[in-house]
């Protein structure tokens, strides 16, 4: 079970903020459960917070009382040391609940920051647990900017919402109280006039929602661009595109220009109607209060009092108000996310327990489906320990779809995957792969050093070790003669080395964590037949000699493996073992002739 998924309810935390996110006009029904999910485990952190900001808000109402005595009572009779009492005691208060809204303030962000990190957290553990077909056809540029830009706008609406909007609602409340008590007669006449406020509220708050939408896709527009102008920049030099792509990126540049203003326009005409319609209630109130004053029944001091109260409470609605937009553009990223967080299957193996591999595979009659296109039709397949078998067969065919179900990386819609004779649904496939060296058609370096590249998932290596499996997969003479060595910096995708290089030193990242089983996808790509049979004898010269399985369209690879599985039209068959024991230790043997060749 999931994080999210072993929260219990919202409960009144929970019902509360969504129903103020519901006023304030956006009410979509994925949002507000996932962002409950994650402050739940604070309720009572936050429940506390709620109780020390109502307490801060209440030191308000001893202000309005003091400036009502004040103008009744010390300055009409030119009391000036009860004055002065009354202006320190009001300072006093006003220093005490500024340290305490600082206390408050800092409580509750560490709730907010924390419970973002989880999010954040879940969503990283949801792409490594999606089905790799699944990530496979999903625009990842769109979804990366989606994961950090969508995650920050929750981040700014939860402080504008919990640090903001609810403190203001909750002191308002006490205000509202204290003027009642007042001038019930004014507060009434506020009461009336609130509709306005909220009918305007509610209309701009729609046109912010809309219009932060739209902004946001043309942010992720404009990001996906940019990724890729970055990472084809030769593709577009060498097909003479540049105009073109210029003019593709300038659109997008153009597009969030123009939907940037927009939602600018939106926030400023939502922030200003808001101001302009409280400022007006603010005017009326304070004319009702004059007649109440002309005519006997108010006093100027319960007239003043009420105003600074109302001022006051103005402030904290105008606060209130201010957070909507951001509560609206974090409501567009919640559903972004609720999308993210449900999109995929759940992965097909959950197995918890671990294994020690010794390298014998056997796929059992295993259907399996890219959509609606098959790949595997029934397929079996069996491998025994420390031996070499090549997959081969046309490219397309599925050759990297069997690789794939080996390592668990997919799991087949029919049929059975088996790992020395236990099923993958038992098992932690992640411990399994730690002890797999893998090297697959894309040799996934990253930017950073050789060495970085090389210790990547094998942190426990020491440098001796790092060296000896760059030397068995022929890497260490060519990082040698580089000026920096094995600090070389090889650029993104290893675009500074060769193919042939960046292929060696994969085949060394594999090799260092001393696998029990090395599976090589299209090894020769980049390498010649000679080179790799010669990686080949040297492994079948280890003492605890791995299980290899090669995938590849280069049948000339048939000589080096014991067992040879063709694939074709989604269906396996063994064509043929390679008679290794009338071979051995003559010239004859092509893994002997390679490993000369590699290793001179």
């Amino acid at each position: 079970m999931s994080r999210p998924e072993a929260m219990g309810g919202p409960g009144v935390f929970g019902r509360l903020v969504a129903r103020v996110a519901r006023g304030y006009g956006f009410s979509d029904p994925r949002a507000w459960p996932l962002f409950l999910r994650y402050f739940h485990p604070h309720r009572r952190a936050l429940l506390g917070y709620a109780l020390g900001a109502s307490l801060v808000s209440l030191l308000l109402l001893p202000v309005v009382w003091l400036i009502r005595w004040a103008f009744d009572h010390a300055i009409p009779a030119a009391r000036l040391g009860e004055l002065a009492a009354i202006g320190a005691a009001i300072v006093g208060i006003r220093l005490l609940g500024s340290g305490a809204a600082l206390l408050l303030r800092r409580h509750v962000v560490h709730v907010i920051k924390s419970a973002v990190a989880r999010l954040r957290e879940d969503l990283l553990d949801h792409l490594y647990r999606a089905p790799r077909e699944h990530l496979g056809r999903a625009d990842l540029d769109r979804l990366q900017s989606r994961i950090v830009q969508e995650t920050e706008r929750i981040d700014v609406m939860s402080n504008a919402l919990l640090s903001g909007v609810l403190p203001a609602l909750v002191s308002s409340l006490a205000l509202g109280l204290v003027l009642a008590w007042t001038s019930p007669s004014l507060v009434g006449l506020a009461v009336l006039l609130l509709p306005l406020a909220w009918f305007a509220t509610s209309r701009t708050s729609r046109a912010v929602a809309r219009d932060v939408g739209s902004f946001r896709a043309a942010f992720e527009s404009f990001n996906k661009g940019m990724s890729f102008v970055l990472r084809q920049l030769d593709l577009t030099r060498v097909q003479a595109c540049e105009p073109d792509e210029i003019a593709r990126q300038r659109a997008n540049i153009d597009r969030l220009r123009a939907d940037g203003e927009r939602m600018a326009w939106s926030y400023a005409l939502h922030g200003q109607l808001q101001a302009n319609v409280t400022g007006l209630i603010g005017i009326g109130l304070l004319v009702a209060g004059g007649i109440e004053v002309a005519r006997g029944a108010m006093t100027l001091g319960g007239l003043l009092a009420f105003y600074f109260g109302a001022g006051l409470l103005n402030g904290f609605v105008s606060t209130a108000m201010r957070g909507t937009a951001d509560v609206i553009a974090g409501s567009v990223s919640l559903a972004t996310l609720a999308d993210i967080l449900e999109y995929g299957e759940p992965p097909a193996y959950r197995g918890r327990e671990a294994h020690v591999l010794r390298g014998g595979f056997e796929l059992r009659e295993v259907t399996f489906r890219h959509g609606n296109e098959p790949v595997l039709r029934a397929a079996s397949m069996r491998i025994e320990p420390g031996s070499v078998v090549a997959v081969v067969g046309p490219n397309g065919a599925g050759k990297t779809t069997v690789l794939n179900l080996l390592l668990g990386l997919a799991a087949p819609q029919g049929g059975e995957v088996r790992v020395d004779g236990r099923p993958y649904h038992e098992l932690d496939l992640a411990a399994l792969r730690r002890q797999c060296g893998v090297v697959l058609q894309r040799h996934a370096l990253f930017h950073g050093s050789i060495r970085d590249n090389l210790m990547y998932g094998n942190d426990g290596a020491s440098e001796a070790q790092m060296v000896e499996a760059a030397r068995r997969a022929g890497a260490d003479e060519f990082v040698r003669a580089l000026p920096g060595g094995y600090d070389t910096q090889v650029g993104e995708g290893g675009v500074r080395i060769s193919g042939g290089e960046s292929q060696r030193l994969a085949i060394a990242r594999a090799l260092l964590r001393e696998p029990r089983v090395l599976l090589l996808d299209e090894p020769t790509n980049h390498l010649d037949v000679a080179a790799v049979q010669g990686l080949l004898a040297g492994l079948r010269a280890l003492p605890a000699r791995p299980t290899i399985v090669l995938v590849s369209h280069d049948e000339r690879l048939v000589g080096a493996a014991d067992q040879v599985w063709r694939l074709d039209e989604g269906r396996l068959h063994q064509v043929g073992v390679a008679r290794r024991g009338e071979l051995a230790a003559t010239d004859q043997d092509p893994l002997l002739h390679g490993a000369r060749a590699l290793h001179g």
